[in-house]
């Protein structure tokens, strides 16, 4: 799912959760069984809360009273439909951040295969190379090659050089000759 799609998709998911959590709202007052869980929570939330705030400012004993019925039920619902809105936001963050590092480990998985490809062809052409006694050293880098990955040493310069390479097979003998380009890293 390309980043456009998930964002919209995310979006959506974000706007239907809110008339849900204002379901959640009117079902508390109408089921009798979730109207008592919501009057549970409410109570709770609501102890817990007095208690820390009490903590805070040095009281130790402290009596709490309930809350009644209907403010509790109001509160219960509204508690338990912000939870609900901060968990799909919460997931759908999740989500995106696991997507995003996902397609980052691909990449880079991807790119070291690249390189370990490559990496594998140049030590064949090398030993092919070496087969046929030509060596690599006076290799000079093209003038308008510049990597993407590797960082090349900007202080090697390559002067023109004609250079001939001979090759004895037995009574055979073969000559290469190469020229070379002033060349500056970057």
């Amino acid at each position: 799912m390309s980043g456009i799609a998930l964002k919209l998709t995310s979006l959506l998911v974000r706007t239907v959760a809110k008339p849900i959590a204002t379901a959640l709202k009117s079902q508390a007052k109408e089921h009798e069984s979730f109207r008592r869980a919501c009057i549970t929570i409410a109570q709770t939330v609501h102890s817990t809360d007095l208690k820390l705030r009490m903590s805070l400012l040095g009281e130790k004993k402290i009596k709490i009273r309930p809350l009644n019925d209907t403010k509790a039920v109001d509160n219960g619902a509204t508690f338990l439909s912000e939870l609900f809105i901060f968990s799909v936001a919460g997931s759908l963050i999740f989500y995106e951040s696991y997507k995003s590092r996902k397609k980052a480990t691909d990449e880079r998985d991807a790119l070291a295969d690249d390189i370990s490809v490559l990496q594998n062809e140049i030590d064949f052409i090398k030993t092919r190379l070496g087969d046929i006694n030509i060596k690599l050293d006076d290799y000079v880098m093209p003038v308008d090659y510049k990597p993407k990955y590797i960082k090349l040493n900007t202080s090697n310069t390559a002067s023109k050089t004609d250079e001939s390479i001979t090759k004895s097979e037995g009574s055979s003998s073969a000559e290469v000759t190469s020229k070379s380009t002033p060349v500056q890293a970057n």
